[in-house]
């Protein structure tokens, strides 16, 4: 790894700790309805994606997961399912991000949707006092925000272009494979993160 003059950061499972497998499993206890079934009816629709590129507003989200999933949840049985993946957020992570940015410019890049950012909003706040997720960085890009998603390549180029860096000063971390492979074929440096195995914490050394 070399110099670099930025870090961007993904942030599920690589600053909070998440499980999409709880929201399935949440869906399915409310609903009555299999796992399997709420699964492949989610992922059929391919509603995470629409959501976190922000193709609707929370009310029509939380109306199309009633239809996919064929239950007549309420607002909140859905806000609560839906969040149920987020899980702790070490603190050190937080004073991981503190001590970087007295050295760096420190980004989050994250796709994402407004249900869960509200939530973690209020996480950060109860938690830690800090009023929202982006005021614990630089800047933070959201995917439901800029209507892109990673792995393409249009929301590096997005995000390079504003924080007005080369990607090859950047160096990038996140768990998800083809968000690392693209980022790297554009010259970012990268961490492939292991969440089961690995900490972020463990490539700095501050």
């Amino acid at each position: 790894m070399g110099n670099y003059k930025a870090v961007l950061f993904d942030f599920g499972n690589v600053i909070i700790n998440i499980d999409p497998e709880l929201t399935l499993k949440a869906f399915s206890e409310i609903s009555g309805k299999s796992l399997a079934r709420v699964k492949d009816k989610l992922e059929m629709s391919q509603l995470n994606r629409r959501y976190e590129t922000g193709t609707f507003e929370d009310e029509e989200f939380r109306e199309i997961v009633r239809q996919t999933i064929g239950y007549p949840f309420s607002d909140q049985e859905v806000d609560d399912a839906w969040n149920a993946l987020l899980k702790d957020l070490p603190p050190y992570r937080i004073s991981l991000i503190l001590e970087l940015k007295d050295k760096y410019p420190v980004y989050l890049l994250s796709n994402t949707n407004s249900l869960h950012i509200k939530k973690c909003d209020q996480i950060f706040r109860d938690q830690f006092g800090i009023p929202n997720v982006k005021a614990l960085f630089t800047k933070a890009f959201y995917s439901y925000e800029m209507g892109l998603w990673k792995p393409d390549k249009e929301i590096y180029n997005t995000v390079l272009r504003d924080i007005e860096q080369k990607a090859e000063d950047v160096l990038f971390i996140d768990d998800n494979a083809a968000n690392i492979a693209s980022a790297a074929e554009m010259g970012f440096q990268t961490i492939l993160m292991d969440p089961k195995n690995d900490d972020v914490i463990n490539h700095f050394k501050i």
